[in-house]
């Protein structure tokens, strides 16, 4: 187990970075660190010392005393199914304590000055939850000299069972959905963790999958998460591989290459649960009316391309895009035909929740050229109203492509938006050859790019599938062309032709 570091403020969010001292594979819950006092019965006039608990008795607890350090942890005693587990529990934060604090080299400079003892207790508190589930909050205490430190930890057992509580029970997928997406920006936007952010190991280890949020409590509202991010994690060494081509072909070895942790960390992160809403299953809240659209940072000083998709939204290939990107903290640009708007709503909100963009391809993808006034007019504008409508006014379309990349001096003048073409096409409309797509994009890309693909392909969904995991174990961010311009900063103007994030002349 391993605590959330604070300070008697009580710090109730943001993140730590800490050592891994233990983890616990049962259940796919990690085991924490605690601090604990002994309990005595105290005389009615007598104020109980740092090592007594005013309400638990001598057999409620664990006790190890050392020359150096000496440790009580309390533990759950109802119901009587719990109490096995919650003594496991306690004794796992014991030896973690005890190894820890034992070494004289590990104590803090007050504690060389200080003859006696380092002080250590770790007292509880628990909270009923849905589908008869307890959840187990822990103070560790510890105190050196005048000085108390304090640390938070715990745990969540089935009430009937005693086993204990994980990911897969506590959230449905679009709660790890939304977890990984916050957690994700969290690391990004802190100067301690930023770097690793952004590395491989980090990008799996956050990946929207339970076994990868499984160690956390719940505390007065809050979720806090322990997650553990393994440099040697042999995950990190799989190549995707397709029927003839693989990562380790000779021409991709000067790409650039994903930064890795120098050893393993384990970062800890509390969130509201409100911003779950019900997709926390154990205490749900009223989902909010408005749509979830995650926040995402990209660095500008990291290699970026933009994979884009034309003629959808697909109501199976689109879906499965954004798993994948999900998965590697990738987004795209979807640049969707209007009459696809309209008969798949749920796959355009989709898109939204995911951080990808929604973007025009115009109505039903006639060449721009060919057509002025109001008819050309309703081609440029219609996508943006349905999509305004869809999401209640949350995502506006900002970038249009047009069919055929036909652009005429007409056009621009009546567009409102950017013209979004592109740098590299890899065809996969006119191959419908999934490895084909790979092998082209995978030898050709180069940072900034704008990538044009398909998403009403199937063989085109199989590609990007593939690709998106190559392109971040490259070290490419995977971003939207809005993102790409703004980390480039390069200007985007109603009726311009962009192809690239790099500098660029018509």
């Amino acid at each position: 187990m391993q605590a959330e570091t604070k300070k008697t403020s009580d710090r109730r969010s943001g993140f730590r970075r800490t050592k891994i001292f233990l983890i616990l594979v049962s259940a796919g819950a990690a085991a924490g660190v605690l601090f604990f006092s002994f309990p005595q019965r105290t005389p009615k006039n007598k104020k109980p010392d740092f090592l007594e608990a005013e309400d638990r008795q001598l057999d409620q607890a664990l006790h190890e005393k050392q020359d150096a350090v000496e440790i009580v942890v309390f533990y759950p005693q109802e119901p009587q199914a719990i109490q096995s587990a919650a003594k496991k529990q306690a004794e796992q934060l014991m030896n973690t304590l005890t190894a820890e604090y034992a070494q004289p080299v590990e104590l803090p400079a007050a504690r060389q000055e200080d003859p006696d003892p380092l002080l250590i207790k770790a007292d509880y508190h628990t909270e009923a939850l849905a589908q008869n589930t307890v959840s187990v909050v822990y103070l560790i205490q510890k105190k050196v000299g005048d000085h108390i430190e304090e640390e938070r930890w715990g745990y969540l057992l089935d009430q009937q069972t005693g086993a204990l509580v994980g990911a897969d029970r506590a959230f449905d997928q679009t709660g790890l959905n939304r977890i990984s997406a916050l957690f994700r920006d969290a690391m990004k936007n802190q100067e301690a963790t930023r770097a690793l952010a952004y590395s491989l190991p980090f990008i799996q280890a956050s990946a929207p999958a339970a076994e990868n949020f499984s160690s956390f409590y719940f505390d007065e509202n809050q979720l806090t998460f322990f997650v553990a991010i393994h440099a040697d994690d042999p995950a990190q060494n799989r190549t995707v591989q397709t029927e003839d081509f693989s990562e380790t072909n000779e021409d991709l070895e000067n790409k650039p290459e994903a930064p890795t942790p120098d050893q393993g960390e384990l970062l800890s992160w509390s969130v509201d649960c409100a911003k779950l809403g019900s997709h926390f299953l154990l205490k749900p809240r009223e989902d909010s009316v408005d749509l979830f659209i995650p926040p995402r940072t990209v660095d500008p000083d990291r290699p970026m391309v933009a994979l884009t998709f034309d003629d959808g939204p697909h109501p199976q290939n689109t879906p499965r895009i954004l798993e994948a990107l999900r998965t590697s903290d990738g987004a795209s640009t979807f640049f969707m035909v209007g009459t696809n708007v309209e008969r798949y709503p749920d796959v355009v909100r989709q898109v939204a929740e995911s951080g990808s963009e929604i973007a025009s391809h115009t109505y039903d993808h006639p060449n721009l050229t060919k057509l002025s006034g109001d008819r050309l007019n309703y081609q440029l504008n219609r996508v943006s109203e349905l999509v305004s409508e869809l999401t209640g006014q949350q995502v506006s379309v900002k970038t249009l492509r047009p069919p055929y990349g036909a652009v005429s001096e007409q056009v621009r003048e009546a567009a409102d938006t950017p013209l979004i073409l592109w740098s590299m096409d890899t065809l996969d409309w006119k191959t419908r050859n999934a490895q084909k797509t790979i092998r082209h994009v995978l030898e050709q890309v180069e940072d900034g790019d704008i990538i044009l693909m398909h998403d009403i392909h199937a063989e085109s969904a199989d590609a990007a599938v593939a690709i998106i995991p190559q392109l971040t174990a490259m070290g490419y961010q995977l971003v939207t062309v809005q993102e790409l311009m703004q980390a480039k900063e390069l200007e985007m103007l109603p009726g311009q032709k962009i192809f690239s994030g790099n500098p660029f002349t018509e």
